[in-house]
């Protein structure tokens, strides 16, 4: 016999960070400079990965994976988020559940918002994806990005619009987990 509530054992709503999707995902392994909660949009900031505070994004940061959960209350878990100086997943491409910080709807615009949580992007917002589902301010939804090539700078301080800008600090970028043979030398 079938169970007549499809959502009585479950919640459709995927958890800040988990990839959404099986389609392919680029995801680089980057270090964290401060606290960051699973799912947010993170910019670099000194070689290190930060939330992101408005503007493009480098990515968005997965959630941990546990092996040993024996630890694990609901507690623990609605607090859990990447540490500064721990190695966490970015994905640069691909769909990710999101939190967010207002209601959403699918195939709507998405802009981060000042905590590095997600939104509608308004007007004067910079767009860094695609809703493909809808939600509900402090829920999730899945948000589809891409990366991000503009004119803009990250640098100590914040983001800044090269065109106009008289200096700018450089942030130079290592990305890990690249393929051999991907723009090295051999064979």
């Amino acid at each position: 016999m079938g169970i007549p509530d499809g959502l009585l054992y479950g919640n459709p709503e995927l958890g800040a960070g988990e990839i959404a999707t099986i389609d392919d995902v680029t995801k680089t392994t980057e270090q964290a400079g401060t606290d960051i909660g699973f799912g947010q949009g993170v910019q670099i900031k000194n070689g290190l990965i930060v939330p992101a505070t408005a503007g493009n994004i480098y990515g968005i940061a997965v959630r941990r994976t546990h092996v040993d959960a024996d630890h694990l209350t609901p507690e623990a878990i609605a607090s859990d988020e990447w540490h500064k100086g721990e190695l966490l997943g970015v994905v640069r491409e691909g769909t990710v559940a999101v939190p967010l910080s207002a209601d959403v709807n699918s195939r709507e615009n998405a802009a981060v918002d000042s905590n590095g949580n997600f939104k509608p992007a308004g007007p004067s917002d910079t767009v860094v994806g695609v809703f493909l589902s809808s939600g509900n301010k402090g829920g999730t939804a899945r948000l589809q990005t891409t990366i991000q090539l503009t004119n803009t700078a990250v640098t100590g301080t914040g983001v800044t619009n090269i065109d106009t800008a008289d200096t700018v600090e450089t942030t130079h970028i290592s990305v890990s987990g690249v393929p051999s043979g991907l723009g090295g030398k051999g064979k």
